[in-house]
């Protein structure tokens, strides 16, 4: 049998190529030096994560759902469902910025829900390492994305 927790995966990664075939119009104006020590640590940590949170589901086969499993397909859901808006919120204007703007009052959610996304897909494969890699990123991404939202405020 061929191991379909790599799907997971694919759904959060797939919309990130709305950048590389209609980059942004409306650039950034101002973002964190290169040399920010926050900065340095954090993307470490959010690189971390993102291996992790990216690779595991691939050795994983997806579960036949119980009741904690169905609740946690229920918030990969809404979160990706969000997670898309947010996408097609930017495809409409192309602007850099809307990557940190508050989405129905939830805050960097570019950033938030593919974190939460990822913690439901640990709950739902039952992986305590997918969960400690979701963790990590969302630890350094969440930052990043903070950080470098200060400097366009």
């Amino acid at each position: 049998m061929i191991p379909l927790g790599g799907l997971i995966t694919l759904v959060v990664l797939l919309p990130n190529l709305i950048v590389v075939f209609f980059p942004p119009t409306q650039k950034l104006s101002g973002s964190l030096p290169i040399d920010d020590g926050r900065l340095q640590t954090m993307t470490i940590i959010e690189r971390i994560g993102q291996i992790g949170s990216f690779v595991m589901p691939f050795f994983y086969q997806l579960p036949q759902l119980n009741t904690l499993g169905f609740v946690a397909v229920l918030i990969m859901a809404v979160t990706m469902a969000l997670y898309y808006a947010g996408w097609i919120r930017y495809l409409i204007r192309r602007s850099e910025e809307l990557f940190y703007q508050p989405l129905l009052g939830i805050p960097l959610p570019m950033a938030v829900m593919p974190v939460v996304y990822f913690l439901a897909a640990s709950i739902l494969l039952g992986s305590i390492w997918l969960m400690v890699a979701a963790v990590l990123l969302g630890i350094g991404h969440i930052t990043v994305t903070w950080l470098n939202s200060r400097c366009i405020e």
